[in-house]
Formats: C-alpha cells, structure tokens, sequence
C-alpha cells in the first residue's frame, strides 16, 4: 500500500523536500545581487532543479558574501523554468547557466562515447561528475549542493579558491545518524546491493584490472568538493564504468554512484577531508552544535528536523542587504 503513496506524501520530511523551498526559502530573492567574476580561476558549479530554485540562491549567496571572486556555473537538471533563468541571472550577475539541451549537445559532440552519455544521462547527479569537468574554462573545481549553507567564514576553502591546491572533501559522521526504527531493515538491505558497498568490496580487484589506486574515505560526501580542473578524464571514467557495468551491471546507473565514483578518484589522488566539526552533513546526532559549524549540508530526511534549516537561513537573510 505504501508504494502507492508518492514519496513526497509519505511524511512530513518528504513533504517539506518536495515542497518546502517556495515556503521557507524564496525571501532570498528579495536580497540584493552579488556579482561574480566569470574569469576567476576557481568556479562553483551546481546542479539545479526547479524544486530547490531557492534553496539554490542562499546556498551560493550564503557563500558570495564571504568572497565573490569565484566564477559561477548552474547545470540546469532540465526542470528550470525561463523565470527560474531569469531569476538565477539576476541575483548572481556574471553566472554562467547551462541547459540541459546545451549541455547534452556538448557532451555528444565534444566527448562522443555513446556509453559515457549512457551513464551521464542516467542519473541527475551524474551532471556534477560530467559537466562540471566539461565546462570547467578555469584551473579549479568546486561542487556545491542545493542543499547546504555556509555560516561562517569558510576561509580555508578561500584560500584553496585562491591559491589551489591539494582536492578536498566533507564527509558524513559516520555512526551518528538516527534512523526511524521502520527504515532499519531497509537501510540493511540497500547496503547488500547499494553499489559503493559493491565497489569497496572488491575495490582490490579492480584496481588491480585497471592498474590504478583508487581509495573511497568512508562517509565521503560529493555534496561539496573542490579540485583541480584536470583531475577527471573522460578516457578514465570510460575504462572505469566499463569495468563497473561489467562487474555490477545496471546498479551504475542508481542513486549514490556519481558520488562512490567521485571518491574514488579524489580519494585516491589523496584529498584532504575537511574538519568534520567545521564542515558537516546535519543529523540528528550534531543538530546541537549546527550553529557552530562553518558549512552545512543538510541531507535527506533530516533535512528539517526541528526546523534548523530554515532558521538558519533567516540568519543568513539578516546578513545579507535587502533590496
């Protein structure tokens, strides 16, 4: 019975994920534009959706108030609206904004590999693995989620966006999340098919078949990392997917393999994981000490638990000038 449910109907948490952006978050569009500098040579992308057009605004602006010489670059999932371009365009002036059309019409023409489109296509947030490296025209990555907002000064990804260096990462804490009691089972019986279980598990062997070194961090998050330009090669990914669809068929194309194949690769050129006090996905088990953190990411089904989210964002608004 339950499967006849929509998801966004199945709670209050799915609910406000599916409808809560206009409600809690569109106040940002009363908040002046930040102007951004499309030749900088560290540019911030993010993969955006209709549903989290707001979400989206304080994200990057709870960033831009900080430090605004960074290029900006939306990948739009093919949910924005003209209005939402209009939008996005007007508050973060010198923004970049790639169609979808655009941008699958790149990819087939510049990349052309018929299974790497398969596997980008696959998947929403493939766009961050793909695209992001495929529109890069600086020296710098960095991957922001809609999801997220910045509290403090991040002033060690400030210097990273200035000056380069090592790739880095958040992670999530690991053992620190509460899960209803109802979702225990379900949860087990992802993590017997879910592929980054797959892959670590027989991590050896493939780097072994691919003479690479590969390494996965547990709790790595792909919701916000930085590195350099360079660092993802299409001929690589090729040879990598391959051997994964060949090992684990169809389960590449699901939720949570964009971000297992991201760690691999930063992970194993050594990224840095940033100070998980600082830098932190919210839970349950931190949502007491959120106020002192620098950047969070506030994922999936906590996302508004007791509201946090939301009253954090009306801080932010409050530091940011009204127009």
């Amino acid at each position: 019975m339950k499967n006849l449910i929509p998801w966004s109907l199945r709670g209050i948490g799915p609910f406000l994920n599916t409808y809560g952006d206009g409600f809690f978050f569109k106040s940002i569009q009363k908040t002046r534009p930040i102007a951004v500098n499309p030749d900088a040579p560290t540019a911030i992308h993010s993969a955006v959706p209709h549903r989290y057009l707001n979400a989206y605004l304080f994200a990057i602006k709870s960033f831009l108030r900080f430090h605004h010489d960074v290029a900006v670059i939306v990948h739009d999932d093919g949910s924005l609206r003209s209005e939402d371009y209009r939008i996005i365009a007007h508050h973060i002036q010198g923004v970049k904004i790639i169609s979808r059309q655009q941008a699958n019409e790149t990819f087939r023409n510049k990349i052309q590999n018929d299974f790497l489109n398969q596997v980008r296509t696959s998947y929403t947030s493939y766009l961050k693995l793909f695209d992001s490296t495929l529109f890069s025209e600086g020296k710098r990555i960095v991957i922001l989620d809609t999801d997220t907002l910045f509290i403090k000064k991040p002033q060690q990804i400030i210097d990273w966006c200035i000056n380069g260096g090592q790739p880095w990462f958040h992670a999530a804490p690991i053992g620190s999340w509460k899960v209803k009691p109802s979702a225990i089972a379900e949860h087990a019986r992802l993590q017997d098919t879910h592929i980054q279980t797959l892959i670590s598990d027989n991590l050896v062997d493939i780097n072994r078949e691919l003479n690479t070194q590969y390494r996965m961090e547990q709790g790595f998050c792909s919701g916000f990392i930085g590195y350099e330009a360079d660092t993802i090669k299409f001929a690589d990914l090729h040879k990598l997917f391959t051997l994964l669809h060949n090992k684990f068929g169809d389960k590449i194309f699901l939720w949570g393999a964009e971000q297992t194949v991201h760690g691999l690769i930063l992970c194993g050129k050594n990224a840095v994981k940033l100070p998980i006090e600082d830098y932190f996905v919210f839970t349950q088990g931190n949502a007491s000490t959120a106020e002192n953190g620098v950047f969070i990411h506030f994922v999936g089904e906590n996302r508004f638990y007791k509201f946090i989210y939301p009253k954090m964002a009306s801080k932010i608004l409050s530091e940011l000038p009204s127009t």
